[in-house]
């Protein structure tokens, strides 16, 4: 399905846009930024791990609110072009998690098409397949699990990640914010279904 460094880079950025504020969040991402590549954001995140409250206030003010969001943080709101939010979109969202065997998309602290969410489900994924693949001779679920990684990237994820994150990058002042969403869209654009 694909290596553990793709594994590592969705460890990484799904902790960065679910848990942006603590300190090992930007640590890891710089760690794994210095071993992929990356050493302007590798500088960045060390630099934002001094300080985690600046990197997650600027991913609130752009994601979060209090009063209008600046970068809609939600599949529903790109690909209807409405600001509606968990509709029919968001419900197919959680019904690929629920064909995973993941519990009812109601217990998320966000709705199912949160960007953060539908990384990690990317990385759920990627780590079932890697945990399968050790037991050896399963060859049909592998095909089921990367069938449904696939199909998910295809039906939804593919279809915005690639706006949302130009959009965070033209419209934050921080250049950690820059630097991220660059590499995190390179290394989603390199392992894009043909």
């Amino acid at each position: 399905m694909t290596s553990n460094g793709q594994k590592k880079m969705l460890e990484v950025f799904k902790d960065l846009f679910l848990k942006p504020g603590l300190p090992s969040t930007c640590s890891n991402l710089q760690l794994w930024a210095q071993s992929s590549g990356y050493p302007a954001l590798a500088e960045e995140a060390k630099e934002a791990a001094l300080h985690p409250e600046e990197t997650e206030a600027e991913f609130n003010r752009l994601c979060i609110g209090p009063y209008r969001l600046i970068v809609v943080p939600y599949e529903s709101a790109w690909v209807t072009g409405s600001r509606k939010l968990n509709g029919p979109v968001a419900e197919d969202v959680a019904n690929f998690y629920v064909a995973a065997g993941l519990s009812s998309a109601s217990l998320l602290n966000e709705l199912p098409d949160f960007f953060g969410n539908e990384l990690e489900f990317l990385y759920f994924l990627d780590a079932l397949f890697d945990e399968v693949r050790g037991k050896g001779n399963q060859e049909q679920l592998l095909k089921d699990i990367q069938g449904l990684s696939d199909a998910f990237r295809a039906e939804h994820f593919d279809k915005w990640f690639e706006p949302f994150l130009d959009a965070i990058a033209e419209n934050t002042s921080q250049d950690f914010w820059k630097e991220a969403s660059a590499a995190l869209k390179a290394e989603l654009r390199r392992t894009q279904a043909v």
